[in-house]
């Protein structure tokens, strides 16, 4: 059995530290990026002989240099300043030849990217039970601290390497989040989720499940509460919508689950809640479409006309507006639309830059003048020459 000492361990992921025994040494200094990244890269590739003419072109590549072979042996020396602490010879560490540097092939070490690697490659074994799939998932999302060397994620050979270490990592969550939804385990989903999201702010699978597991822990108002987080983050950071996956867990967490009652005033009372006393009715695009459906199927029965209206809002070239503008103009718009209909109408944000709505109305001359309202008293509240806003409309055809 080999001893502690003999054995070097390095964390890449989340941060970057070499450990050995009782000794360690960690990426704290941002002033002395570059023989932290030459490290890095030496231990990274630490199976083969670096030729010194492959470490010129990656560190020297836009620089200009009289003696690069000079600069690279200067670089090194500071490189082998860094591993004194850890109590072993450096030249023994990072070993040269003639043409070639690299880390050492004495020592074992064991870098927790292998272990992450393994543990992955371990869960798509057939036969195993879902208790040892979720035990190996479990132990593989505990190693993954973070993303792949978060302080070099910018060079060109570590973009790479983190895309298909996070590809994992997403994979592997997925399949942690579905173990859990089939054993009902919230509390664990939750504690998945959150530290998923901590490394990734924009994972809307980790969002998805953290907002069902908060509903179906009774924790209905922080489930609410996370969900319009998400939609407003996704609207205001990228200007997209989130999926209509997403979309269609508002229907479920915004229900309350109740006991049989007989009590038609309570059931009133509950169906009542959230309710506005003004304007019209804006709801998410999922019970948008279910509404929309109902009146396709009423007007077969009796014949009235309703017209489906698009809103959009866009610069004058018709592009996208900047971020902090179209979140802007799109919640003028939102409040033009409410208090320009009637309580009965309603309407739904459908994308980051447009409204639908539901008019009834006679004819189409009459939908484009409540449109043109609409338009209108936005202008009065929100007057920028940078902006456009079009619309169409059509007559909803009875299936």
């Amino acid at each position: 059995m080999k001893n502690q000492e003999s054995i070097v361990h390095v964390n890449m992921l989340g941060g970057f530290s070499i450990s050995m025994g009782d000794r360690t040494i960690v990426d704290q200094n941002n002033q002395a990026k570059k023989p932290w990244s030459l490290l890095e890269y030496l231990i990274t590739f630490r199976g083969r002989d670096i030729p010194v003419e492959e470490l010129i072109d990656l560190f020297w590549k836009d620089e200009a240099s009289n003696n690069p072979a000079g600069a690279l042996k200067t670089l090194m020396f500071r490189v082998r300043k860094l591993l004194e602490p850890l109590g072993y010879p450096t030249q023994e560490l990072v070993f040269q030849n003639r043409k070639a540097y690299g880390w050492t092939k004495d020592l074992i070490t064991v870098c927790d990217t292998d272990q992450f690697e393994d543990l992955c490659a371990q869960l798509e074994a057939h036969g195993l039970s879902e208790d040892d799939r979720l035990a190996l998932c479990l132990e593989a999302f505990a190693l993954y601290k973070g993303n792949f060397l978060p302080k070099s994620e910018w060079e060109s050979w570590v973009v790479p390497i983190h895309t298909y270490y996070h590809t994992l990592y997403q994979k592997l969550i997925q399949k942690t989040l579905f173990l859990l939804e089939k054993r009902k385990d919230y509390p664990t989903i939750i504690d998945v989720c959150q530290q998923a999201i901590a490394i990734d702010s924009y994972s809307e699978e980790a969002h998805y499940y953290l907002v069902y597991a908060l509903y179906q822990s009774g924790n209905q108002l922080m489930a609410m509460e996370h969900y319009h987080h998400v939609t407003d983050m996704f609207y205001n950071e990228f200007a997209i919508t989130p999926s209509i996956r997403f979309k269609d867990l508002y229907k479920l967490i915004s229900d309350k689950k109740h006991g049989i009652t007989m009590d038609l005033s309570t059931i009133q009372e509950i169906l009542s809640e959230g309710g506005t006393n003004s304007g019209a009715f804006c709801c998410e695009p999922s019970v948008f479409r279910d509404i929309y459906q109902l009146e396709t199927r009423a007007i077969q029965r009796t014949g009235d006309s309703i017209f489906l209206c698009l809103l959009t809002i866009s610069n004058l070239k018709g592009e996208l507006l900047k971020p902090a503008v179209q979140t802007r103009a799109m919640d003028e718009l939102g409040e033009s639309i409410r208090k320009s209909l009637r309580r009965g109408d309603i309407f739904c944000r459908y994308s980051v830059s447009q409204y639908l709505l539901l008019l009834p109305t006679a004819t189409y001359e009459n939908g484009e003048l409540v449109l043109k309202r609409i338009i209108q008293n936005f202008k009065k509240e929100y007057s920028r020459k940078d902006l456009s806003i079009t619309y169409s409309l059509q007559s909803i055809i009875p299936n």
